[in-house]
Order: structure tokens, then C-alpha cells, then sequence
């Protein structure tokens, strides 16, 4: 019996997918596109192609038209306002913008099946889904497809898909090697391509005043300065753990730019380039951008044409702000933090939306929030909606904070001095009116959540809010009231969603099951969507699964997601196993977030500030005992399907063995301190017996140190997806190995000599 099949994929209007039984698996497939199809119609039907043919076997073409002669026919682009798509288009509903449909139909007397997208990039996200309906997953490292083998088919549907949440951004560079400042786009295009297929919208894209991303001219004056990682390096050399995930490179950089050496001007250059090429490249994915920078520090070389200026207290103390007697209102400041706004715009005109962080902790401006309020009352009434003794009370009432209540109080006034001198540059008509987009769209950042109220009256209208209730999942749902305050409804506000924090650091970590009441509590109260945050990403998988799924599908659960993805990278023998590790590593990442912030923190003192005679604290040890528990479950599988479900498990084997020796590595420190101190303590004694001994002890203590550094390190390098983790590698070489192997060698040349 011969089997002929139509997929008809169309404009924002209708982009149909049209099949019909189990076709045999060497049928001829034409997939036709319209001339005038929007190019992200036309790149779902190359990828549609590339997948039907990997899945199926068959023999897929892309066509302007269709051949007689093909077996199977795939129709993109039949627009409304032809005659034979008249029945088909009255069928479709009406989808919004992101919203999409998947239907069997009929065309002519063939089976078919429609994907109708309420634009093109919705289009190509019906053709994902339906693609994963075929068994394939995609995972941010690629994508893993099911045992080959099976006939071509359709599956039966008949369903509209539209997002719980219209924002699904994740953010790109940050300020740490082992997140994704590191990447190049090399790095970048095969991951954005994954977010695309996951459905995430949009990504942030920031430049920080030390950044080498965007160069600021003002009254003269250059940044001349320019640098990555607050001005750390991380050597790349013969004997350090990793080395073979390193090229002839002398540091560890990113590729897209030239190394330090070339100074500021060619940095900025080349950073200025690499962010014109991520923003294209996201928006030929349909995800768009929101850049972020700052308007209230500068790079130091700017301290010329700014009033008074103070050092920020920063890593690297790279920055300079705004000095004591510098306010908000200070024309000369508006003038320069005015031209830096005007310039990021004009730079970047391809961006979706701007970013700017309103918050200060300057105690200039901090004493300013009384005249800051009556400020912004003048202009936007905002004593009609709560008083200022009100918001001070609420603040301190924030005790659970991390920071407690006194920073929250803190938090609040400079909160205030800042939105008021972002109220002067974005009304001030010498800066976005005479910009390339007098319109663009603003996005707030980290706003104290007692001022939400007043936001609707100070914000302008099509602006957006981006809220950070706290670092990590566990800490925000302590306080699930400070959901109530939001004010979504008048509002679009976007959730900064941790899935891996810099402060736990190097550790393995899953928020899945928190993420899961934190997207509950989202819905409840009507936020637009999410912007992740994450350094290191490759654990991430199942947490970012979870958030794909369920910013569409309510019913979403962590453990369905992950016994999906398991079972579909792994296979069956490898569900429960896997869903076992996946709980211990979450229930471990919830304690660390609670006592150990600050643990794997990637600065210079990530180990060294650990050795001290305090011991090991029993907190870490049962962490330890945790990750442990969590390798012993991942070793239970032992047929994971196919390579790529072996590669998983190699992963994962990997990368808890790292975390246990980590943990066995700052134990050994823990010791060793506790050990040197007896030795100095015999010293100060004049007991010569006792410190030689107790020293020497800590010397042999130091190198295990030392050798469990280099063993955790190097098994993580083993491992290693992504530039992300190289980074990562590099880090640890340079701020856990490099340092201890330093310790232990000074403690071995400080040991007396053996009388003869």
C-alpha cells in the first residue's frame, strides 16, 4: 500500500505539517516552503528535513514546490488567501504571538497534520515540539535521539499550545570564568541553537564598567581600561591538573578576544564585535535581547569628568561611583551617566530592551532617601499608595534576608535615591530622545521588594521589572509573602531564577524541586516569566527541562521531567538510579545554600581562607556524605542506551567523584591548619621536639592537600562539556591547586634540618 504525506508550514498566519499512516521507511519526502516564507519558517523546514531524514531514514528535500512524483509531501508555506488552504486556515484558532497548534487533519483525501504558529517564531517552536514528539531531547549540550529503526509516522494531536510565561530568558556573560563570559561564539551558536528548541525568548547580554564590551567616550575621555574576571588570570601551564583541555594558549581567556596584552582598545573592539554577533545570532533563532549595563559606576578613568568620585568595593576595585557629596540630581553626573545610557543604545540599537540595575549602597545616597521620596511624590503621588514609614517598617521586617533586616533598610533608601536619578536620565530630553531608539524599552533591575508598590506610578509604561527576592530558591521561599507585593498585574515582571549560584560555587547543583514551588508561586501571581542565573552549565539539564516544560504546561512536575529525560538519554535501567542522584544532589545543593554560601566562591582565597584551625565543619561533612550517596547511585547503572546515555553517566560519575575529593581536599586543609597552628603554638613554646614533629605533619598534610586538589580537578577536567567548565578548571588550578602546592612546599622548606 503506498502512503502519501503533506506537511504545510506557513506564515505568522499558518505553517502546517501534514501527514498521514505509517509510511515505509524509504519513502520520498518533499518539504515545500513558499518563495515569501519568513526565514525562520524556512530554517524549520531545513531542520524538519535534517530530522526527518536522521529519525526516518527517508529521503527528504526542500522544495518551492511540489513534485508528483514525491511519495510524501510536506507543504511550507500555504498562506491564507489561497484556494486550496481555504478550509484548512478557517480551521485555526486564534493563537497569539508565542502561542502555536498542532492538528491531524486532512488535505485533499491525505492525512496531515497542521503546525500553525501565531508567528514565525512560534512556527518553528510548533516544529520542535512535534520533532520531540518523535523522541528526540534536547539537551543544552545537543540533542539525543531515539533508537533507530521505526517507520515514518504522525502522531495524533489536536492541541493549541500558548506559554504560561511570555518571558523565558537566560542570561549569557556574567563576571566569572566558570560562567559564560568565557565563551566565544563557537561556544555560543550551538547552545543558543538548544535554547531555541527548548523555547526560551530571550537572552541577557550585560557589559560591566570594567568589561571589555562597550566602549564609552565622555567629554574626551575613554575607557581605557578594559579586562575580564575583575582583572584575574588564569595561567594555562605544563604541570597544572586538566592541562589537556588546554590548546598553546598562555591563560585561560575567551577565544573571540585578543589576549590582554593588546590592550584596552583592541578588547573593546573585539568585545563590541562578539556582542553584535550574539544578539544576530539569537534573533536568527527568534530569541531576542536585553542588555544590561551600568549608570552608576564608571570605569576609573572616568573619575576626570565626574564631580568626586570613590572607589567601588569591588573584586579588583577596578570602578569608581559617584563620592559623598555627589546627588543624584548633580547635573554633571546626569551629564555622564546620561552619555554612558545614550551610548550603550546607540551601540546596540539591535537590542530588544535595556537593562539598568537601580540599586546603590552608598552611603551618599543612602542619607538622600527622605528627599528622594518626597522627589518622586511630587511627580508620581506616590503617597497615595503607601508612606515612606511604611516601606522602612516593612523592610525591617524582612528577617529571613539574606543580609537580615538592616540591609534590607539599607537596601530600601538607596533603592530610592537610585530610582529617582534613573527618573532624571530617562526624562531628561538630551538623552533617549536624542538617541537612536528615543523608545526604547526599559527593564528594572533589583528593585527592594517594598517599593514594588510603588512602581506602576514611578516606571513608564512599556517598561519592564526584573526582581531578585534573594540568591537562591531555598532562600526566596522563605518568605513566599514577598510574592504578594509584586505588582505583576500592572506591571510585566520577570523572576531572576537561580539554578546555580556563584556562592555555592564549584559543587555540584539542582534546584529542580525548589524551582518547582518557586514557578508555582509565579503563576499564582501572574509574573510574565523567568531570567535564569547560573554560572557553570552543565549540570543543569534537568532543572532547565523542568523550566522549559513547565513554563508552558501547568502540570508540569519535576519528577515527570526527569524521569522523562532520563529515560530518553539513558534508558529505562537508568530512571530510578538517576532520579535517586538527582534527589541527593538537590538535597544537598538546598543545605550548602543554607550554611556553606561562600563555599566554592571563585576568588583568590577560595581554599587558603578555609585553612584555619576551626576544623571541618560536620555541615560539610554530611554534604560530603551526600554527594557521595549520590555517586553510589549513578554507579548502579551500568548498561546505560547507547553513547550518548554512557557519555551522561560518565558525566555524572565524574563530576560527583570531583565533588567528593573537593570536600576531601578542604577536610585536609581543615586538618593541616589545625596541625601548622600546634607546631607555631610549640614554637612559641620553645618546645623544638614538638614543633619539628607537628610541623613536618603539616607539611606531609599539605601535600595530601595538595594531591586531592590535583585529583579533583583533573577528574572534573575528564568530563568537561564546555567552555564554562574549562573555566572552571582553570579556576580551581589557579585559586586551590596553585596555592596549596605553594603552602606545601613553604612548609617543607620551613622543617628543621635533622641533627646528624
Amino acid at each position: 500500500m503506498r502512503c502519501s504525506s503533506y506537511v504545510i508550514l506557513g506564515t505568522a498566519a499558518l505553517l502546517a505539517f501534514v501527514g498521514g499512516a505509517p509510511c515505509a521507511a524509504g519513502a520520498g519526502i518533499d518539504i515545500v516552503v513558499v518563495p515569501q516564507a519568513d526565514p525562520l519558517e524556512t530554517y524549520a523546514a531545513n531542520e524538519l528535513r535534517q530530522y526527518l531524514e536522521r529519525l526516518f531514514s527517508v529521503a527528504a528535500r526542500v522544495v518551492s514546490a511540489p513534485n508528483e512524483g514525491a511519495e510524501s509531501l510536506f507543504f511550507v508555506g500555504l498562506p491564507k488567501g489561497r484556494p486550496d488552504a481555504e478550509t484548512l486556515c478557517a480551521s485555526v484558532p486564534r493563537l497569539s504571538d508565542q502561542g502555536f497548534l498542532l492538528r491531524n487533519v486532512r488535505w485533499k483525501d491525505k492525512p496531515a497534520m497542521l503546525i500553525a504558529g501565531g508567528s514565525p517564531v512560534a512556527t518553528m517552536w510548533g516544529m520542535y515540539e512535534l520533532v520531540e514528539r518523535y523522541g528526540v531531547r534536547y539537551l543544552l549540550s545537543g540533542d539525543v535521539y531515539p533508537e533507530a529503526g521505526r517507520a515514518f509516522f504522525l502522531p495524533q494531536l489536536d492541541k493549541v499550545f500558548e506559554p504560561g510565561f511570555r518571558v523565558r530568558m537566560w542570561k549569557t556573560m556574567g563576571d566569572f570564568a566558570m560562567g559564560m563570559e568565557g565563551w566565544g561564539m563557537a561556544d555560543y551558536r550551538p547552545f543558543i541553537d538548544q535554547l531555541a528548541k527548548l523555547k526560551f525568548n530571550r537572552i541577557r547580554v550585560s557589559s560591566g564598567p570594567s568589561q571589555p564590551f562597550l566602549r564609552m567616550t565622555v567629554h574626551g575621555v575613554t575607557n581605557s581600561s578594559a579586562t575580564l574576571w575583575y582583572g584575574a588570570h588564569f595561567p594555562i601551564t605544563g604541570d597544572m591538573p586538566g592541562r589537556a583541555l588546554f590548546g598553546h594558549e598562555p591563560e585561560f581567556w575567551n577565544p573571540d578576544l585578543p589576549l590582554p596584552a593588546a590592550g584596552a582598545d583592541a578588547l573593546i573592539t573585539a568585545g563590541e564585535a562578539h556582542t553584535h554577533a550574539l544578539i544576530d545570532y539569537a534573533h536568527s533563532r527568534g530569541i531576542g535581547s536585553n542588555f544590561v549595563g551600568s549608570i552608576t559606576d564608571f570605569p576609573k578613568e572616568f573619575a576626570a569628568v565626574l564631580p568626586e568620585t570613590q572607589p567601588v568595593q569591588q573584586l579588583g576595585q577596578l570602578t569608581v561611583s559617584p563620592g559623598p557629596t555627589v546627588h543624584p540630581d548633580n547635573p554633571a553626573l546626569i551629564d555622564v551617566a546620561g552619555t554612558v545610557l545614550k551610548t550603550l543604545v546607540d551601540t546596540f540599537p539591535e537590542s530588544d530592551s535595556y537593562g539598568f540595575p537601580v540599586g546603590t549602597e552608598w552611603p551618599s545616597w543612602i542619607n538622600l532617601y527622605e528627599s528622594a521620596w518626597q522627589e518622586l511624590d511630587a511627580r508620581y503621588h506616590i503617597n497615595e499608595v503607601t508612606s515612606l514609614e511604611r516601606v522602612l517598617a516593612e523592610a525591617g521586617r524582612r528577617t529571613a534576608y539574606t543580609g537580615g533586616p538592616d540591609r534590607a533598610v539599607m537596601q530600601v533608601k538607596g533603592d530610592l535615591a537610585g530610582l529617582c536619578f534613573m527618573d532624571h536620565l530617562r526624562t531628561d530630553p538630551a538623552i533617549l530622545p536624542k538617541s537612536r531608539k528615543p523608545d526604547a524599552k526599559l527593564v528594572y533591575y533589583e528593585v527592594a521588594e517594598e517599593l514594588f508598590p510603588i512602581l506602576p506610578r514611578v516606571l513608564p509604561k512599556d517598561a519592564e521589572l526584573l526582581v531578585v527576592l534573594d540568591y537562591t530558591p531555598t532562600r526566596v521561599l522563605r518568605r513566599p509573602s514577598a510574592f504578594d507585593k509584586i505588582p505583576a498585574k500592572d506591571l510585566p515582571t520577570i523572576l531572576a531564577v537561580t539554578l546555580q549560584d556563584d556562592g555555592v560555587g564549584v559543587p555540584p547543583q539542582l534546584t529542580t524541586g525548589s524551582l518547582h514551588k518557586l514557578v508555582g508561586l509565579m503563576r499564582a501571581h501572574g509574573l510574565a516569566g523567568f531570567c535564569t542565573r547560573q554560572w557553570m552549565v552543565s549540570d543543569l539539564d534537568p532543572s532547565v527541562a523542568y523550566l522549559a516544560k513547565a513554563a508552558w504546561d501547568a502540570a508540569a512536575t519535576p519528577d515527570t521531567i526527569s524521569r522523562d529525560l532520563i529515560r530518553d538519554v539513558c534508558g529505562e535501567s537508568a530512571v530510578e538510579p538517576m532520579v535517586e542522584a538527582f534527589h541527593e544532589v538537590e538535597a544537598v545543593t538546598a543545605a550548602i545554600e543554607d550554611h556553606g554560601l561562600g563555599l566554592g566562591f571563585p576568588v583568590p582565597s577560595m581554599v587558603m581562607g578555609r585553612w584555619t584551625p576551626d576544623g571541618f565543619p560536620k555541615e560539610l561533612a554530611a554534604d560530603r556524605e551526600g554527594y557521595r550517596r549520590a555517586l553510589a547511585a549513578v554507579q548502579k547503572v551500568t548498561a546505560p542506551r547507547g553513547e550518548a546515555g554512557a557519555g551522561y553517566i560518565r558525566y555524572w560519575i565524574g563530576r560527583l567523584e570531583f565533588a567528593v575529593a573537593y570536600f576531601d581536599t578542604l577536610e585536609t586543609v581543615a586538618h593541616a591548619a589545625t596541625v601548622e597552628k600546634a607546631a607555631r603554638d610549640a614554637k612559641e613554646n620553645n618546645d623544638a621536639g614538638a614543633f619539628a614533629a607537628k610541623l613536618g605533619e603539616a607539611s606531609k598534610l599539605a601535600a595530601d592537600a595538595q594531591a586531592n586538589a590535583f585529583k579533583a580537578i583533573d577528574t572534573l577536567a575528564k568530563v568537561a562539556r564546555n567552555q564554562s567548565d574549562r573555566g572552571t578548571v582553570a579556576t580551581l588550578a589557579e585559586y586551590v591547586y596553585r596555592p596549596l602546592k605553594k603552602k606545601a612546599e613553604e612548609l617543607k622548606a620551613e622543617l628543621p634540618t635533622p641533627t646528624p
